[in-house]
């Protein structure tokens, strides 16, 4: 609304209103209720310090702060009534100003030094700074800061102490103490005080917020965030349209000082904390003022307004009665629920089942296959990052042994040195996939049985882990018992869940790495260099002597089958002459001569065939003509395929 601008005739005090008369004493009750308001929230928010630097998740430090910043709301308001107070009194009594003139002189010579010095305008700057919209929006930012610290998340029971109940007796007192002064203040007329009417819905908001502060008092395990934290959301929107305003009210055109102030810091959003509410009476009444439409007088919008509850009664059962539809992703099962007692589980899909809260449906995982190492720290978990594929490695794939990896965890494992035994330490990577069992029963467990399944296989893994490390040494889990430890492990574990009944099941364990920790590293490699080069120059020696006895084996047996090989061969020999012999002696006993000269032609035959032949003989005689065998002689091939080789041609002389 526009200030209201005094005739001239208002000016003199006979005339002038009864708010000019009561605004020296309205002026000192409001300073004096602003000193108390400020005390007040100071002592809270040195109360909520201290107990954010003691326990930060308390919930005593988001109830103090929302009390505070609507305390300071109420502060702002009241000390700009006080100020349009102050303006009111100052009309009653100019003199007050008359007496302040002489001292302006002073800074008025002073501000015109610096004006002309410096090309700049102080009066408006001064008068920017003296804004009641500057003050009233800086000082909503700062309420706006304080609700807005005291937000969380996460909050701790509260101790069962009498400090509590402490809180309760004077937040009550307090709400007895406002409830009258908002009482008072919507009693009094607007011709006695303007700003009383824009001051009650500042109480009826602390109050409001003191009211939602009581069930976190007087509850101590009641941790629901929207409890604790509504009262901050009023404080948080009430700040904000202070803020709005105090920005506002730079754009409007500025005053000559004859006009009475209006009041800057004041909410609609708190006006509309009453009983019952009209959240459109408000947009009714300014309608009415300002343009002149009443629409009261709109039989549309009366038919509107009696059919608005048979309507939202019908849309709220509607909407209830919807509540029983419920939709199941491919990626879910629903444990259904009938009056508290599960009945079913319900396959992805649409399914129709009695409302809230006489059926309700319960998800959980239709397959899912999640990771787990048994390492990992989820509070203390880097953000994961995607690795180029042409880039270097992300550091998650080292595997060396001089690094600290964030999966690993220490083991203790046994050690033997000589006669005395003794513990090591060894880091190990080892990763369980997991999933809940596909069966209704596991889907049962799974929801029922457990609160966190991730913690659970978490907590029973590294129990395994323990107990499986103990009994080994580091050369069973560095060599030869590595490839069957997983598969010890996995049986373990899957044993453990099935006695718990939590409907987990473990797919595979994966044992990525076992090593020592970082700083042992530079010694395990020495030890592991030294067993190394020990075992590879007995393996050498070893090969040594197997390649010489070998050889000396081979060496044998070839030297015993040559052996062989000629006895059998003389032994052959030997056969086959003699029963050559044998046969000829029995030829000649049957043939005689006969076969004498048939052996000597034959072998006369296998000499000379091939050969130019010279007979020379003394019994051929002039007179008889000499008489040779022209049988066929053999070839060379034949020859040399009979036993007797081919003898050389001689002469014969007989």
């Amino acid at each position: 609304m526009p200030p209201t601008r005094l005739p001239e005739a208002e000016l003199l005090p006979q005339a002038l209103p009864a708010r000019y008369s009561l605004a020296a004493a309205q002026a000192r009750l409001a300073a004096r209720t602003v000193f108390v308001l400020t005390f007040s929230l100071f002592m809270m928010l040195l109360l909520a310090l201290t107990v954010s630097i003691l326990e930060p998740a308390s919930r005593w430090v988001s109830l103090l702060c929302s009390n505070a910043a609507a305390l300071l709301l109420l502060a702002i308001s009241l000390h700009a009534a006080q100020r349009i107070c102050q303006w009111r009194s100052g009309k009653v009594t100019p003199q007050a100003e008359s007496q302040a003139q002489p001292e302006e002189a002073p800074k008025g010579r002073i501000a015109r030094w610096f004006t002309g010095a410096v090309p700049l305008n102080f009066a408006r700057i001064e008068a920017f700074f003296k804004a009641e919209g500057i003050w009233s929006g800086a000082l909503a930012a700062l309420a706006f800061y304080i609700a807005l610290s005291g937000w969380n998340t996460s909050f701790v029971p509260l101790a069962e102490n009498n400090n509590r109940w402490i809180a309760v007796a004077c937040l009550i007192a307090s709400l007895f103490v406002l409830l009258v002064a908002e009482r008072h203040l919507s009693a009094v007329p607007k011709e006695a005080s303007p700003e009383a009417g824009p001051v009650a819905p500042l109480l009826r908001l602390v109050m409001a917020v003191q009211l939602l502060t009581l069930p976190g008092l007087i509850w101590p395990q009641l941790n629901s965030p929207l409890v604790i934290n509504l009262p901050a959301v009023l404080v948080l929107l009430v700040s904000a349209e202070f803020m709005l305003r105090g920005l506002f009210s730079l754009f409007a055109p500025p005053g000559d000082g004859t006009a009475e102030p209006v009041l800057i810091p004041k909410s609609q959003l708190a006006a509309q904390l009453t009983w019952p509410p009209r959240p459109f009476s408000f947009l009714q009444q300014e309608l009415h003022q300002r343009f002149g439409i009443d629409l009261r007088q709109v039989w549309a919008f009366t038919v509107l307004k009696r059919a608005f509850i048979p309507m939202l009664a019908i849309m709220l059962l509607c909407g209830w009665l919807l509540t029983g539809l419920q939709q199941i992703s491919a990626t879910e099962r629903g444990v259904y629920e009938r009056f508290g007692r599960s009945v079913a589980v319900l396959e992805p899909g649409l399914h129709l089942g009695m409302p809230w809260p006489f059926g309700r449906v319960w998800l959980t995982e239709n397959g899912q296959v999640h990771e787990l190492a048994a390492g990992e720290d989820p509070a203390n978990q880097p953000p994961l990052k995607r690795a180029d594929a042409e880039g270097p490695a992300p550091a998650s794939a080292d595997r060396l042994w001089d690094a600290t990896h964030n999966f690993d965890k220490a083991q203790i494992i046994a050690s033997q040195s000589g006669d005395q035994q003794s513990l090591q330490i060894v880091n190990s990577d080892v990763r369980f996939m997991w999933r809940i069992g596909l069966s209704d029963k596991a889907a049962l467990a799974a929801t029922y049985r457990a609160v966190n399944l991730q913690e659970l296989v978490r907590s029973t893994a590294n129990q395994v882990l323990v107990h499986q490390f103990s009994s080994l040494t580091l050369d069973d889990v560095l060599s030869e018992r590595r490839d069957d430890l997983a598969l010890q492990i996995n049986r373990a574990v899957q044993q453990q869940l099935d006695n718990l009944n939590s409907g987990v099941e473990i797919l595979s364990t994966v044992v990525e790495a076992i090593h020592p920790p970082a700083g042992a590293a530079d010694a395990f490699h020495g030890v592991q260099a030294a067993q190394i080069a020990a075992q590879s120059l007995i393996l050498r020696e070893r090969g040594s002597a197997a390649e010489k006895a070998a050889l000396a084996a081979t060496n044998a047996a070839v030297r015993q089958n040559t052996a062989q090989i000629n006895a059998t061969e003389a032994l052959s020999l030997a056969q086959a002459t003699a029963t050559r012999f044998a046969a000829q002696k029995n030829a000649y006993q049957q043939a005689g001569q006969v076969f004498i000269d048939e052996l000597w032609f034959k072998q006369l035959q296998l000499a000379l065939s091939g050969r130019p032949l010279l007979v020379i003989d003394q019994r051929i005689g002039a007179g008889s003509p000499p008489t040779l065998d022209l049988r066929d002689f053999p070839t060379s091939t034949d020859a040399a395929r009979r036993d007797a080789p081919a003898k050389p041609a001689q002469e014969l002389s007989r």
